[in-house]
């Protein structure tokens, strides 16, 4: 995983500066990965492409494989509001809890979260992160490490499926409140 962090880091740093790709946080799963950007040269596709082929190539190089590495073509999925990005943003950095990995997202070692509290070097070049370090940190952390109740997280997995990213009505209409326990 180390080796794979460091060509993902390598890419992401890229995608930074070769795509304007704006990466607000980024988690490296054993299988798969999350990646929360804002692209304002809307060239995705064409980045995306990039990104998955030069990852391919270090890592069949560096595994002495010839098979390819990524299932299929990535799922992206437009975020409308900030409501909703407090929603992806927290969802990524909890996929190491929910899989039993960690207890607390911010001690997953291949996370941006990691990185951006100093635990590790981080050699992703990530965006000012306003929410984690705006007011109480212990607070956000708090927030980010509370896991939503079974239902909410199958919405936020059904709304990360679609092309638009977009709640059930009845968790839409919840009041953004970072600090509750369920979604927001």
């Amino acid at each position: 995983m180390d080796l794979v962090w460091n060509i993902f880091s390598d890419y992401l740093f890229l995608l930074k500066f070769c795509f304007s790709f704006r990466i607000h946080s980024f988690v490296l799963m054993s299988n798969h990965y999350h990646m929360l950007i804002s692209t304002p040269d809307q060239n995705l596709s064409v980045a995306m492409a990039y990104f998955h082929r030069e990852i391919s190539r270090q890592l069949n190089r560096h595994g002495n494989r010839i098979n390819r590495t990524f299932a299929g073509r990535y799922r992206k999925c437009l975020i409308g509001n900030y409501h909703y990005f407090l929603n992806c943003y927290k969802y990524i950095y909890q996929n190491p809890i929910r899989s039993g990995q960690v207890d607390t997202a911010e001690n997953y070692k291949f996370s941006t979260l990691n990185g951006k509290l100093g635990f590790n070097r981080l050699l992703v070049p990530v965006e000012n992160d306003t929410l984690l370090f705006e007011g109480s940190l212990t607070e956000n952390l708090t927030w980010i490490n509370q896991v939503p109740q079974k239902d909410d997280l199958d919405s936020i997995r059904c709304a990360l499926m679609k092309g638009k990213f977009k709640l059930r009505e009845d968790l839409n209409t919840k009041k953004p409140n970072r600090l509750e326990n369920s979604l927001l």
